[in-house]
Formats: structure tokens, sequence, C-alpha cells
């Protein structure tokens, strides 16, 4: 019996996929990389199975490979090999539990993402059928430019095969009808305006990153109440859009930041409290499906993947157009203030305080912490704003404290584009991480979180140019209420689990030789803040997808249910799995 991937013949040694050592230099690797063809042999009671495994293995990558026939489990551990270094040891290990093997009805599940069917330059020819425009190669300046577009320098070095930029949504479908018969295990990554810190949700390496910044367009239909926005927009333009015309609309914080991200995952905006996550204000979804079809996705039509698709992340399809709602609104009072560590703890109980004695949704609170290099100290801030153009009076304990830094304050009255112009201001593009976890409005728990924060400053001391902080983003009951009341989505969220606090790691660095030591801290501090919210009963299910981290299973975190219904629009719209196994992402539905 052949086991190889589904709807693909496996070739006999020597045949197909391009023989030994040239398979890897097909599949775009560096000239070091080794092949191997290996045969498992195992014995089923008196007569001997022999299913044939064809593998690459890639430079310095420890691939873990499990694949289900029937009811044996084929655990296969394989790491690479360097040419010119000592063969490294193969181990397999093997475990079943039943004493049957039958060759028909045979199920395949990959975890791992290291297998290509056919060469990944078969799908770029593919793409050059339709037209050569399309493809962006290496070595070219538009090539280098996309790539320094990206937000973080751990999504800046992954190098794809080449960037595919579509101009009209007929081109993205044309494109993924064409690479669909070549696209092999993570080797398909949709980008936005790449403005995400999570490393390897919208850039590939060595395979095809669909960039969609052709995608151009923003259009306020005044009647309907809607603005519809191509996926390649920055927010910053639509903003601007639609305060000449004295709207406004749930986006995120950042002008330089894309809509797709926010619209697809959660997205906080500055107008959640009383309008909800960016992705409840989404009226609708037009995406290309796997199949090459364009479809729309609202409350009307294809209800449940509207449903999925606020919150179900990149599972679906390709979305190319976004329609929100907007609202009539004028300028806005907010900015931040900056202040010294003591009068943290105070700032931690005025936000438990508000979010408990919720009297005014139009406002929104970000409380951090942290320490920059270039400063030299940890310093707190406030991250305030009302919707109207004055200050409120639940707003005055986070602004009027005192002592603060006057030169670095920074509130005022302006425009909804002004204010998202400086979110991000001045922030340093080298190595980015994002982690979170999320906890009740408890304020034992946050001071916990700050003390957490303290002892992994320590450990990170001598890390080179570092930025570390923590940021509390509170998720309101009146937020959960407007996600209800606005049609549902997939995140899971009850009114009886709020007030909930999303709390953020946020780490800077420059040298990827610090990058294990400042994975590993975080994820540390996180266990140790979930270990005692779970024991003062005072631990939350939910993860905010938009920081979560590679390790992290927001997806599941959304419940039983919600996943279900994810895991079932899925079979429905994509039947062959084309974006749970070609698309790239950490985020996937049976993670």
């Amino acid at each position: 019996m052949r086991v190889g991937l589904p709807g693909h013949e496996d070739p006999e040694p020597g045949e197909g996929a391009g023989g030994h050592e040239d398979a890897a230099n097909q599949q775009g690797d560096e000239p070091t990389t080794a092949v191997k063809l290996v045969e498992l042999n195992h014995d089923v009671g008196d007569e001997k199975r022999k299913p044939r495994v064809h593998v690459r293995l890639t430079l310095s990558i420890l691939i873990e490979e499990l694949v289900m026939v029937e009811s044996f489990h084929y655990q296969r551990y394989m790491c690479a090999e360097d040419r010119g270094r000592e063969k490294r040891e193969e181990i397999w290990g093997l475990f079943a539990d039943s004493k049957s093997l039958s060759s028909s009805n045979v199920k395949f599940y990959y975890s791992s993402s290291f297998y290509s069917a056919m060469p990944v330059s078969d799908a770029i020819e593919a793409v050059k059928r339709i037209s050569s425009d399309l493809v962006v190669l290496p070595g070219s300046e538009e090539y280098d430019e996309i790539t320094k577009s990206y937000f973080s320098e751990l999504e800046r070095e992954l190098k794809p095969a080449c960037f595919l930029i579509p101009s009209s949504v007929s081109q993205i479908a044309d494109i993924v009808k064409a690479i669909k018969p070549f696209a092999g295990r993570s080797t398909v990554a949709i980008c936005g305006s790449g403005q995400q810190a999570t490393p390897g949700v919208a850039n590939v390496r060595h395979g095809l990153t669909i960039h969609l910044r052709n995608l151009r367009g923003i259009k306020i239909n005044a009647e309907k109440k809607i603005v519809s926005v191509a996926a390649g927009e920055q927010m910053g333009k639509v903003y601007e859009t639609v305060m000449a015309a004295g709207l406004g609309i749930v986006g995120n914080r950042h002008s330089s930041g894309g809509i797709g991200g926010d619209a697809v995952q959660a997205g906080l905006s500055y107008f959640s409290y009383a309008r909800g996550f960016v992705c409840d204000n989404v009226v609708n979804y037009e995406i290309v499906l796997a199949s090459g079809e364009i479809v729309n996705a609202n409350a009307e039509t294809n209800r449940d993947l509207w449903i999925a698709l606020k919150g179900g992340g990149n599972n679906f399809g390709i979305v190319t157009r976004f329609d929100l709602s907007v609202f009539e609104q004028g300028q806005l009072w907010g900015g931040k203030i900056f202040y010294f560590q003591t009068s943290f703890s105070g700032q931690i109980q005025s936000l438990v305080d508000y979010l408990h004695n919720q009297n005014d949704v139009d406002v929104h609170i970000c409380v951090s912490l942290g320490y920059a290099a270039a400063l030299g100290d940890i310093v707190c801030m406030n991250d305030i704003f009302c919707l109207n153009p004055e200050k409120p009076k639940v707003l005055e304990p986070f602004a009027d404290i005192q002592p603060q830094i006057d030169q670095m304050k920074t509130l005022r009255v302006d425009t909804l584009k002004s204010f998202t112009d400086e979110a991000f201001a001045g922030t340093l593009a080298n190595r980015v991480v994002k982690m979170c976890t999320t906890v009740k409005a408890d304020t034992e728990i946050l001071e916990h979180a700050v003390e957490t924060y303290h002892a992994s400053f320590e450990k990170l001391k001598g890390v080179k140019n570092l930025l570390f902080s923590i940021t509390f983003e509170p998720v309101p009951v009146s937020l959960i209420e407007q996600s209800i009341s606005r049609g549902g989505n997939s995140l899971g969220l009850k009114v009886s689990d709020g007030p909930l606090v999303v709390v953020l790691l946020y780490t800077s660095w420059d040298s990827p030789s610090d990058d294990e030591k400042v994975y590993e801290v975080n994820k540390e501090a996180l266990e140790t803040i979930d270990s005692e919210a779970q024991s003062k009963k005072v631990s939350a299910g939910y993860r905010y997808l938009n920081y979560t981290f590679t390790h992290q299973d927001p997806i599941s975190s959304y419940g039983p249910e919600s996943k279900a219904h994810l895991q079932a629009v899925s079979a429905k719209y994509d039947p062959e799995g084309f974006f749970q196994t070609a698309g790239v992402g950490p985020f996937k539905l049976w993670k």
C-alpha cells in the first residue's frame, strides 16, 4: 500500500518529484539542503506491510509529521542534515492500536508543513500564463519594496519564491485556480498590508505570497450607510475618505494598517465599547473561495460563512472587499499621557472600577507599562479617547493623574486620522512579538501580571535595543452586547463572561540571537499569569487572535461550539481543504 498526499500519486524512487538532490532546488531551498527517500516497514500480525513514504528533509528544521491510516498512527520525527556536517540521527517511532490494516478507505492527516507536492516554480509559471505582470521575483526593486513594507522583521525575513500582485478580484480568482494544482503544504500566504506582528501569518519562506496591495478602492454608499473597502487599502486613506463626508468607521487604531487582519480576526477600535469589534461592523464580505468562485457573505446570503469570517481568520478564502457600517462622527478628544510607576497601581484600580460600573460607552481606555532602551527606564502610559470633542468625567482619573510627564502628553481635540497617525509614530520596525492572555477584570490578577512583567524584564536585560511592555486592553460588557446585537461572531464571548481584560506582552528587539530567549520569557510570563488567574478563579478562556503568537490556539479558545461551526463552514466552502493545507498561518481550524 502506498501512503502519500490525497489526490497525488507518490512517485517511485528516482521518478516524479525531480529525483533526489534536484528536488530541493526545485523547491527553492538553499543549495545545502539534502533530500532523501525513506521507506517505513511495519509488521501487522503475520503479514508484513510496507507503506512507502517519500519525504523531503529541509535544512536545519526538525519536522514532526503525524499520518493516520485508519487506526494506525505513524509518528515520524525527522532531522535535517547539512552537506559537510555529520549526518544527524533519524528517529522513527510507530504506535498501533489495532490488529488490522485495510488498503481501502485510507485517511490522511498531515500536521507538518514541509511537504510540497510539486515545485513552486510550476505554480509561478501557471500564474505567468495569466499575466507575467502578476509575478514579482526576488532581485527586483518591487520585491524588495514589498518585503520592506512588513511591520516586523520576523515577517520580512520570510522571503517567498515570489509575490503575486493581483489588481482585481477576477485576477485573484484566476490565481487561485492556477496555483491550486501545484500548491503543497503551507506554501501560499495572503497579505493585505502586512502589519500584524505574528510571523508566518502573511508571508511564507520559499512559497507564494499573494499580496493584495494593488487591490484598491473606497466607496461610500450614503443611502445604505456603508463604505466598501478593497482589501489592499490602508486605514489612513479610509479614515480620510469617511471623515470628508462627516462620517466615522470602526477600524483599527493605526493608519498604516490594513482592514483585513482586524476584520476577520476581531479587531479593537476606539469605537469598540459603543459598537463592538471591527469584525462586528462588517455587513458584507466579498470573498474568493478555493474553487475560484467569487461570493458574498452577509446576514442574508451565506450567513454561516459571514459569521465564520467574523473571527475565524484566513481559513475560508481570500476576502477581497469589506463593506462596513458608517455613522455620523465629528472630532474626538483624547491622546496619550505618560507618568511614573508609583501611580500605576491606582490606574489599575480605576480601570477595574470603570469596567464594573460602566456608565459611559463613548470612550476607550488602554493602560500600559513598559521599558524602552531609548528612554533607559520603565514608564507608564494611558491611551484614552472620547468619541465627543471634550474630556468626559469618566476619563478624569486617567487624564488628570499626577505627576505626569507634561512634555510627552498629547491630549487634544483632533480628527480620527490624526489620532491613528500618532498611534505607532516612531515605533522601531525590527523584530516584534506579541503574546496575550485574557483574565476577568480583577485588581489582584492585574497587579500580579505587573509583578510577572517585572520578573520577566529582569530576564531580558541585556537584549539589545529592547522595548518590552505590558498593556491592559478592556473588553467591557457593552462591547460583547454590541457583538451580539450586530448579528454575532465566531469569538464565543457571552455577556456573562465580561468584563474582561486582554493582557498583552509586546517585545521588540534587534538580534536574531535573542529570539529564543524572548520567546521563552514571554511564554513563561503568560503561563505564570494564567496559573495565578486559575487559582483565583478569574481566568478567561478567550484569546484575542490579533495578539496571539504561533504556539497559542485562539480558535479553540472560542469554545467547542464555535470551533465546530468554523470547521463545518470550512468543509462546506472549501471541501478539499485548500486553505487548511496550502494556506500558511499558525491558527488553523484543526490545530
